[in-house]
This record gives structure tokens, C-alpha cells and sequence, in this order.
């Protein structure tokens, strides 16, 4: 059975309430419930009956209009057609001679017209609201006019004021007009909401998801069917920021779920509602995963500021190498020694490019087990298989010649270069520009190449650089350092630093957390570091701040004394642990560890980022 339109009728007087209830009957399709009220009186009549789930309103005049603004449903207004003023004017000639209408401009105007062609001499008031009535029915009066034609908003006053009135009723006509409109409006209304159901089944059948939150970060539309879902918490609170652009993709990582995320800004009737599509994916063990993730804008922002490049400025005097290589889609080679910081200058490459609204891929290759490569290599959902995305792949030296061809025959085979920005970084040691690795990758995708600094280079500035660190550490912390003492900031300028600046951040943060001195770090406090760090500066790295398997390609002295070193290392320079671990002496431990300075110098590694 079809469902009637159910109509609800707010009529301004008594008499209309019969002949609404007597037409409504010539329509099957209506089911009319009539109220009496006039302006305010039939707005609190309509809230209160607001919820009994009716299609439309019907109203007359001021009390039309006043609903329309203060509720969400279709209000048809019952027209006052010129018959009606006719009509009324042919009875306000039997009261008086002299008359005067009073009304809103929905009456006034038709008056005026027919006034005009039936050439009547007759004064017309035309009001807005219901607060002029009572003034100007006065000025009707003290003009000597006592009779008035005008609807129910001026009725009651003129009643109450002794003037003669002639109300402006609404015929047949008019209100069958209200109806056949009122019918018209469900059937589109329908016709639309329809369509809406249509679409959002199409949506909900999508695979892909969609929420949709308003200004205020409410949920405003969601194809989850579990609204409480952490992605929703994500969402909401990135749809509150303001800095993002308006469109956007990204992946997030929550718990074993991996969420590929494309935002786009809408907006309807003057709002902004932000609308996010995704597909999820269950991420396999992470043991398959391992060495892969991806960061967006944000957090890249975030781990940069956080470093001591972001933190010291580092980069300006690199900024038109940074630019220029932004001014291209090339595959970037970063290199340099170890604790350079190559993340972060890839960080801060990342954020300042066209490609900041998408993800950044990261791939560690140092950390690359059999199923992760796996992954990589062959999966539907691995980094190599996106598009729009910025892929670093990471210290590349670590791969063995077999993977490193693999790589670069998928990423020349699966035109990667062509859907994603690629950057590489590698590990050199000191005076080498590029690996012998990271060339492959250069000549065989045709790399710009990107070369950082070690400290040593930027001796003149490293007591600066302490300096605006040790600032930086006094604003996170209770205790306030005013600097180091005279000797303290030679013994740092004379240290070689072989791990670069990642290695002079962590030395700076121990100096200021272990120290037990209130303003000044002594040269005592940073020998007894600096003493520990010659030992693991000695290590053969050639990946970024860790040990690479030990090389078997030496003598067995030399064997012995790296694994001396290493657990050395391990055990924060305490001799005595170190030797019982090797079950050994503390003697014969110093005897291993000692070596010709030139041949310790041979063995320093200097690697990059």
C-alpha cells in the first residue's frame, strides 16, 4: 500500500479549519491534520507537533513565512489570490463607504493591481511584522477611516481598536492550490530522496570506505558499520586541522591494520564538510613488514623539527641544492658518512615538495629479512606498487649484488620512477662520495645526487651547534645549563666525531642528563663520555647508526679485537663485565684492545645518514 502524504495545516482562523479538512478529502494521497493558530501561535503549534513525522505545512500569510524560518520542513503557503481580495472588497462596500486595507505585502501588492485597474481610490497600509499593526491601525483611525479589509494578523487589534473589519478569507481555489502543491513538492522530494537512497547504497557497497565529518568534527556520514572504530578517532581529529591541504592522501597504521587514506574538502549550503575514503587492509605478521613504514607530512614535520638538523638549522646552507632537486621528479641519491642525518634531509626534502600531501614510504634495507624482502618485492600492497608516493629506500650498501639487481630490475620494470618519486640514501666512508652500491642506483636510474657534510667540515660551527642544542634541551627540561666550561668545548671541537652529528646529539643529551653540575658541563664529564665513544667510533659500519655482520675477511687478531669492541660497546665501556662475557681477563682484554693509532685510524668508520 502506498503511503499518503501526511500534511500538517496551521490555519490562521476557524472558519478555514472545516473547508481545509472538506478539500482534503477530494485527494486519497493526503492525510491533513488542522491546527488553528496565527502567527506565533501557529509556530509553537507546529514545533509541537514538528515530530509526528509529516511531510509538509501548510500555512497562510505571516504565519507561513515565520515558519519557514524557524523550522526544516516544506512550508506551502495557501495564496491570497486576487478573487479573495475581490471578493473581500465587495463586502467591505456594504460596511462603509470609506475603507482602508491593512496587510502584508502579500495583499497589499494584489490590492494595489486591482485597484489600479478597477481605478478604486482606496488607501492602502502594507506592514512587515506584527509589532506595526496596533501603530498604524491608529493612524487608520485618527485619518478617519473606521472600517478596515485585512487578514487575521491585523483582525484581533482592529477588533479591540472598534473598527468595522472585513477579513480576507482564502477561497476553494486557493487552498486546492496549497494541496496540488504540496504534492508536487512530496513527489519530487521523494524522487530525490530516492536517489539519495540509491546513492548511498552505492556507496555502501563500495570496498572502499567513506566518513564524512562536519566543521565541528561530527560524524556527519559513515559507511562503517562500527562507528566507534580507532580510524574514526584518527579521522575526526585530522579533520579539525586547519593547516592541511584540502586534498590529500595518506597511510596510517593503527594496530594490525593498514589504512590507505584519500581526504577531500566539500561543501554544502555554505558549510565545510571533510570527506575521507579509504581501504583497509590487514597487515600481515610483522615480521613480513619488517624494515617498512609510512609517515605523512605531519609526522615528517615532526621527526625533523625533533632532530638536530631541524633543530640547529643545518640545511640553509643547502637550501638551493633542496630547491632545485624539488624542481624535478629525478631519483635522488643522498649519501654520506654515518650520522650525517639522511632521514631528515630526506624528511626535509619530502615536506618542501609538490608531493607532501601524499605518504613517504620508507624502506630500511638494513632491516629487510627473507619475508619482508618478499614483501617488497612481490606483494600488491608493497611501497613499489603505489603511485604518487615518495619512496626512500635506505642504505642501500646493506643489500647483498644479488638483491641490489633484483631491486633495481622491479623498479625499472615496474616504472616506479615514473608514478613515485624515488630517493636512495647510502652509508660512505671517509672521502667517498658515493658507494660503490649507491652508483648502481645512480647510473642505473640516472640519480641526482645529494651529498651531506660530516662535522668535521663544519668545525667552525660545531660550538654554535652545541650551543643552540644545549638552548634547545634547557626548554624540555627543569634543569638550566649555561654552557660548558673552557676545556669541556675544546675536548668536543678535538673529537673526531666518526658517527657525525647523531652522534653529537645523543653525546649532548647524555652530557646534560647525566651531569651533576647545576650551570656548567665540565671537561671531566665529557672525557669519561667522549673515552667511551673512541672505543665505538671504531666499529666498520655501513649502515646508518648500527653494526653490519662481522667481517670474516680479516685476520683472526683483528676478528677478536671487533668483537672485544663490540661488546665493549654493549656493555657501556665497563671492562670488567665485557671480559666476563668473553671469559677472559681485564688484562688480556686491554692487550686485545690495544693497536696502532694509524691502523685505528684505517678502521674508523665514517658512514652517512
Amino acid at each position: 500500500m502506498k503511503a499518503k502524504i501526511r500534511i500538517l495545516g496551521i490555519a490562521p482562523y476557524e472558519n478555514m479549519r472545516p473547508l481545509m479538512l472538506d478539500l482534503a478529502a477530494q485527494y486519497p494521497e493526503i492525510e491533513l491534520t488542522v491546527f488553528v493558530g496565527d502567527l506565533q501561535q501557529g509556530v509553537e503549534l507546529a514545533k509541537h507537533n514538528f515530530y509526528n513525522d509529516y511531510d509538509a505545512i501548510i500555512s497562510r500569510g505571516g504565519t507561513a513565512t515565520m515558519l519557514r524560518t524557524r523550522l526544516d520542513l516544506p512550508v506551502i503557503e495557501i495564496p491570497i489570490l486576487p478573487f479573495d481580495i475581490l471578493c473581500a472588497m465587495k463586502l467591505a462596500e456594504n460596511v462603509s463607504d470609506h475603507y482602508a486595507i491593512v496587510g502584508f505585502p502579500n495583499i497589499t501588492v494584489n490590492a494595489r493591481t486591482l485597484c489600479q485597474m478597477m481605478q478604486y481610490k482606496i488607501d492602502i497600509y502594507s506592514i512587515q511584522s506584527a509589532e506595526e499593526v496596533e501603530q498604524t491601525l491608529l493612524s487608520v483611525q485618527e485619518a478617519g477611516t473606521q472600517a478596515i479589509l485585512c487578514d487575521m494578523v491585523a483582525h484581533t487589534t482592529a477588533m479591540r481598536l472598534g473598527l468595522e473589519v472585513v477579513l480576507i478569507t482564502s477561497g476553494a481555489e486557493s487552498i486546492q492550490a496549497a494541496f496540488e502543491e504540496a504534492i508536487r513538492l512530496y513527489c519530487n522530494y521523494q524522487t530525490l530522496r530516492e536517489e539519495n537512497r540509491f546513492l548511498r547504497g552505492l556507496i555502501w557497497n563500495q570496498i572502499n570506505q567513506t566518513v564524512v565529518f562536519n566543521e565541528e568534527g561530527e560524524l556527519f556520514f559513515s559507511t562503517l558499520e562500527n562507528n566507534a572504530s580507532p580510524i574514526i578517532d584518527y579521522l575526526r581529529k585530522e579533520s579539525l586541522r586547519r593547516d592541511l591541504a584540502d586534498r590529500q592522501h595518506l597511510v596510517k597504521q593503527i594496530h594490525n591494520v593498514q589504512y590507505s587514506i584519500r581526504r577531500d574538502v566539500e561543501t554544502l549550503n555554505g558549510r565545510y564538510y571533510t570527506v575521507y575514503y579509504f581501504s583497509e587492509s590487514r597487515i600481515p605478521l610483522a615480521d613480513i613488514r619488517r624494515g617498512i613504514r609510512y609517515v605523512n607530512c605531519r609526522e615528517a614535520e615532526e621527526q625533523y623539527a625533533d632532530s638536530l638538523y631541524g633543530i640547529v638549522g643545518l640545511l640553509r646552507d643547502l637550501q638551493d641544492q633542496f630547491k632545485k632537486l624539488n624542481q624535478t621528479n629525478h631519483p635522488v641519491m643522498v649519501s654520506g658518512e654515518d650520522g650525517t642525518c639522511k632521514e631528515q634531509a630526506v624528511n626535509y626534502l619530502y615536506i618542501q615538495s609538490p608531493q607532501r600531501d601524499r605518504p613517504l614510504a620508507i624502506v630500511d634495507c638494513s632491516m629487510l629479512n627473507e619475508r619482508a624482502w618478499s614483501y617488497l618485492m612481490d606483494h600488491h600492497n608493497s611501497p613499489l606498487a603505489q603511485s604518487g608516493y615518495t619512496l626512500f629506500i635506505k642504505n642501500v650498501d646493506t643489500l647483498t649484488g644479488e638483491r641490489r639487481k633484483q631491486l633495481l630490475a622491479n623498479l625499472l620494470a615496474m616504472d616506479v620512477r615514473q608514478r613515485n618519486r624515488l630517493i636512495f640514501s647510502c652509508v660512505c666512508r671517509r672521502g667517498e662520495p658515493v658507494t660503490r652500491a649507491g652508483m648502481e642506483f645512480v647510473e642505473g636510474l640516472g640519480c641526482l645526487t645529494l651529498w651531506l657534510p660530516p662535522t668535521r667540515q663544519r668545525a667552525d660551527q660545531l660550538q654554535a651547534v652545541v650551543n643552540v642544542y644545549l638552548s634547545h634541551l634547557n626548554t624540555i627540561q627543569t634543569r638550566q645549563f649555561v654552557g660548558l666550561e673552557p676545556e669541556a668545548e675544546r675536548l668536543l671541537s678535538d673529537f673526531d666525531w666518526p658517527h657525525n652529528y647523531t652522534q653529537l646529539q645523543r653525546v649532548l643529551k647524555e652530557l646534560v642528563l647525566m651531569s651533576e653540575n647545576f650551570y656548567y658541563i665540565t671537561a671531566c664529564e665529557v672525557e669519561r663520555v667522549l673515552s667511551r665513544e673512541q672505543i665505538i667510533g671504531t666499529f666498520d659500519v655501513r649502515v646508518e647508526d648500527q653494526n653490519v655482520p662481522l667481517d670474516l675477511n680479516q685476520s683472526l687478531e683483528e676478528i677478536n679485537k671487533t668483537i672485544a669492541r663490540r661488546v665493549l660497546a654493549e656493555e657501556n665501556g665497563n671492562q670488567t663485565r665485557t671480559a666476563q662475557r668473553l671469559g677472559i681477563g681485564r688484562t688480556t682484554l686491554w692487550r686485545m684492545l690495544q693497536q696502532h693509532p694509524k691502523k685505528q685510524e684505517k678502521n674508523w668508520t665514517t658512514a652517512g645518514l
